[in-house]
Order: C-alpha cells, then structure tokens, then sequence
C-alpha cells in the first residue's frame, strides 16, 4: 500500500478501480482539521495537529452528526472533519500535476457526508484528476449563531469547515499530484450553495480556480438559518436569559442531547415559508467572519471570488416532492404558501405578488401535481439560481455557463418509475446520480452500456473545465442577463435561451419590484 507524507505526517492508503478499469490510489479519513471538541464545539476550526509514525488511512473517517430526517435517525460524531483523497498517480510515478476537484455534499445543511457510500469515486475517477471529498459540520453543530461577538460563536462553522478543508489541500495536494494552483470545488444542492458560499468569502480567496453549482445557489430560500440558541437552550430543559447562559448550557449537555434538542424545532425540507432553524447567516463583524453582507450585493457589487463558474439545474427538480412524499407525507400546503421568507419584509406589495402567483400556478392548464412541481422548482431553486446569475453578470470579468440537466438514462428512468414519476424531466439529485453511484437511494438497478456511455461524457465535462476551463463546443457563456443562454444536458446537448421563461419572467419583475433581497430579515427567533 502506497505511503504519503503530507505536512502532518505519513499517511497509508489503499486502493481502488473506476467504472472503466482504471486503478486509482485512495486515502481515506485524513484529518484536516482538529476535532472540534470540548471548547472547539460551535467555533472555527482549528489546523489539525500532527502525529508521529505512520497513519493508516484506509477506510472512511467519522461522519458529522445529521438532524433527524425521512432518511435516517439522528447518527454520527462530533470529530468529524476528515477528508478523502483520490489519485490515479503519485508523484514518484508521474511528476505531471493534475487538476483537484473539490466535492461538497449536499443534504440541506443538515445530513449528508463524504464517504464513499455517500460520494463514490468510481464514477469520477474515470477521469485523470485527483479527487477530493470532504466532510463539514451540520445542523447545530455546525450552525449555531450568537449575536453576542464576544461568545466567540459568530456562527457558519460548518462552512468554515470547508474552506478550512481548502487550506488542506493548498498545503499537500502536490502529494497526491494534485496542483494547488488548479482547483475547482463543485457541489449539488447544499453543495452547491456552499460553492457560491465560498465565493462569497473572502477567507476563501485563491483557495480555488473554478467551480460549478450543481442546484443550489447562497440565494435559495432553504440555504439559510436563524440563530436559535435561547429556544434551543429551552428544549434541553434549561431556562435561560440570555445568549450566555444558552451557550453554557450547550456546552455543558453531550453533542447527543444537543442534536437531539435540535430536531425538535421545525425543519420541514419543503416549508419554502421558514429558513432553517440552523444553517449558513450573515455574521456580525468578528475575529473568524466568514461572511458579514448581503449575499444579494455581493453578488451584484462584483465584490466575491471571481473564478469561472458553471451553474445551473435539473429539468424538473420539484419531482423530488414526489421521491419523499412516501416518505414525508405531512408537506405543507402550496397553494397558500408561495412567497419565500426574504420578501415576506417587502409586505406592501404581497397582495400584487400573490396575485400574480396564483394565476401563474394555479390558474394554469397544468395539473395540481405538475403546479408542485413547478412551485418546489422555482422557489426552492430556479429563482434563487438564475438570479445569482443576473446579478454575477453586473460585474462579473470571468464567463459563467450555465446548464438544465435533463439527461435520462434507464438509471433514471428506472428511480422515476420506483418513485411513481411520470411526468417528464430529471428530478433534484439527477446530475448527482451520473456522478456517484448514490449507495444510499433506496432502489438502484445495474447500469446499462447508455448509462454507462452517459457518465463517462458527463464526467468528463465536468473534468476538462476543472483541467483547463474547456466546455462543450457548443457551449456559449451567459451575456445578457434578460436572455439567459444554456445548454441543455442530454444525450446530444443543445444550445437554448431562456430557460423556463414564463415562470422566470414573472419572478423576475417580482424581485425587481423588491429591490435587493433581504437576507437579514428576521434572523434571529431569540
């Protein structure tokens, strides 16, 4: 097994074989940080800490904690910050470095890991790069907010997590034959939030080189958190007055009682209504910020990390209303509820909006089932996406390009009919599927040579903008932010505008009639 000297000491991985054959090494459960114990519990993390002799890393580390969902109980760990390295060759073979991809999970900020059961690499190292998945703190434990500085738990750790995980590889990816100087961190859904989170940060400047958001953008509805401490502090059976106290008594409780706690309050996946009771927030100016002003101006200031970027989303991602439903029945009711919390603040306006609204969905020819779909689609992705897009492009000097996924495979069509999906399109996790072998879908079925034919281009779009920012000949940058150009991803890709044009329109004079969104509006539920 091949040996590794990375700056905190040896290493010993193992290895494995990719979908076409190909032998890649893997280093699994490597430290990068330190475990956020005791003290560390809530904060920024710390470097890791160095060890003497030789480590073995041959099966997956720890994983965080996760919130209570329709998947699984709570389970996990607070040592959790390990990552997983994958290489075809090691610098004493080939003194070639390779581009570094960067994979974060998705799961809403509150489930999820980056083990290989979760994210596979056979599929990816089909490709000659070296692959990197990381785990972050979730939920509580990797959200918990305090307004009071002072505390020291200014909130966004789980994220910090991440760029801390980027400092890893800048500091031994060469190892691995990686180059620090060529990465691309890509993400789905909370994955993908948190690659535009990463933009944001300038803790994160020139820790990467490209990146791609796979359906999830730092404007969706679901991708932000509140600061709940006090309540939280009450569900453990303590009365408290204020943050302080609130924070004694989650340090003083077990990361199992805390989690537990924390499940009690309200996280419905598809209340568009509420944010999270913890999730990503603007920080308060302080020591560790990670993020201090509106992600909307940000954005449109030009005032980010500008790197190319590739975006977008599934043709259908509201079909994942469908995927849960056996599982989540208790959904809440969307003809009534169809304003995102970040404009519920512009309430002159509501009854314009809601108006406009309820002809564009519920007046239509479509059936109640396809108007879920539509709703989900929008307000939990569309929206949020394409209009990071718009605003990117105000100051934007480097090319975004944007994409739907609409590529159906048997894999997919074989999920489709287990779920009882019989309109058109890819659901919320589709992309995701050509990328990992997705171990943890409750059916799965052996792939087809088309699924197979189907992951290898997939992938390998992916791998050739991390390599050099190559992409599809066909495939144009986005200009004119009223006339979104994309390509369509499917077994013969194709160059369109305008994607979902009459929904998007009548969101785009909304959020015009807004202004900027406020991404601050009733952060805390203290």
């Amino acid at each position: 097994m091949a040996q590794v000297t990375i700056k905190q000491g040896k290493i010993r991985g193992t290895t494995g074989t990719s979908l076409t054959g190909e032998t890649f090494h893997k280093f699994l459960g490597i430290p990068f940080a330190k475990p956020p114990l005791g003290e560390l519990r809530f904060k920024a993390p710390q470097p890791a800490e160095s060890w003497l002799g030789v480590r073995d890393c041959i099966k997956d580390g720890p994983v965080a904690f996760t919130s209570a969902n329709f998947l699984l109980e709570s389970s996990g760990f607070e040592d959790c910050l390990y990552l997983n390295v994958f290489t075809r060759d090691l610098p004493e073979n080939n003194d070639i470095l390779k581009p570094v991809m960067v994979f974060f999970h998705g799961g809403g900020f509150t489930m999820g890991n980056g083990t290989q059961q979760m994210c596979t690499p056979d599929f990816v190292m089909t490709q000659d790069v070296v692959y990197v998945t990381i785990n972050y703190r979730l939920s509580v434990l990797g959200f918990l907010s305090l307004e009071d500085v002072s505390l020291d738990v200014p909130g966004n750790a789980g994220l910090k997590d991440q760029t801390m995980a980027l400092r890893w590889v800048q500091e031994n990816i060469k190892q691995f034959n990686g180059d620090p100087n060529n990465v691309t961190i890509f993400g789905i859904s909370a994955g993908g939030a948190s690659v535009q989170f990463q933009m944001l940060s300038p803790t994160a400047k020139n820790l990467f080189h490209k990146a791609i958001a796979q359906s999830g953008s730092v404007l969706n509805s679901w991708a932000w958190g509140q600061r709940n401490a006090i309540l939280l502090a009450e569900k453990l059976g303590k009365s408290v007055k204020n943050e302080k106290e609130a924070l004694e008594v989650l340090l003083e409780a077990s990361a199992e009682e805390v989690v537990k706690a924390a499940n009690q309050l309200t996280d419905n996946i598809f209340d568009i209504d509420a944010r999270r009771p913890f999730g990503p927030i603007v920080e308060k100016p302080n020591p560790t910020a990670f993020l201090t002003e509106d992600p909307s101006i940000l954005l449109a200031s030009g005032n980010f990390n500008q790197v190319p970027l590739i975006q977008g989303a599934c043709s259908n991602e509201g079909q994942l209303y469908e995927n849960m439903k056996m599982l989540l029945p208790d959904t809440v009711d969307y003809d009534k509820n169809i304003i995102p919390w970040f404009l519920k603040s512009k309430s002159p306006v509501h009854p314009e909006w809601s108006t406009k609204l309820k002809n564009l969905y519920f007046n239509s020819g479509f059936t109640k089932q396809e108007r879920i779909y539509h709703v989900i689609s929008d307000i939990c992705f569309l929206i949020g996406i394409f209009q990071s897009t718009e605003l990117m492009l105000r100051k934007s000097v480097q090319p975004i390009f944007v994409y739907v996924f609409d590529y159906i495979s048997p894999m997919i069509k074989h999920v489709k009919e287990f779920s009882k999906i019989d309109s058109p399109g890819c659901f919320h996790g589709c992309d995701m599927m050509f990328f990992t072998s997705f171990r943890t879908l409750p059916t799965s079925a052996p792939l087809t040579e088309e699924d197979r034919i189907g992951i290898l281009k997939v992938n390998k779009m992916w791998a050739d903008f991390a390599r050099d920012g190559t992409v599809h000949p066909s495939w144009e940058p986005v200009r004119d932010p009223e006339r979104i150009e994309y390509l369509r991803i499917q077994q013969e890709p194709e160059m369109l505008s305008s994607p979902f044009e009459e929904r998007m329109a009548v969101w785009r004079e909304i959020l015009q009639e807004a202004g900027n969104l406020d991404f601050k509006f009733n952060e805390s539920a203290n």
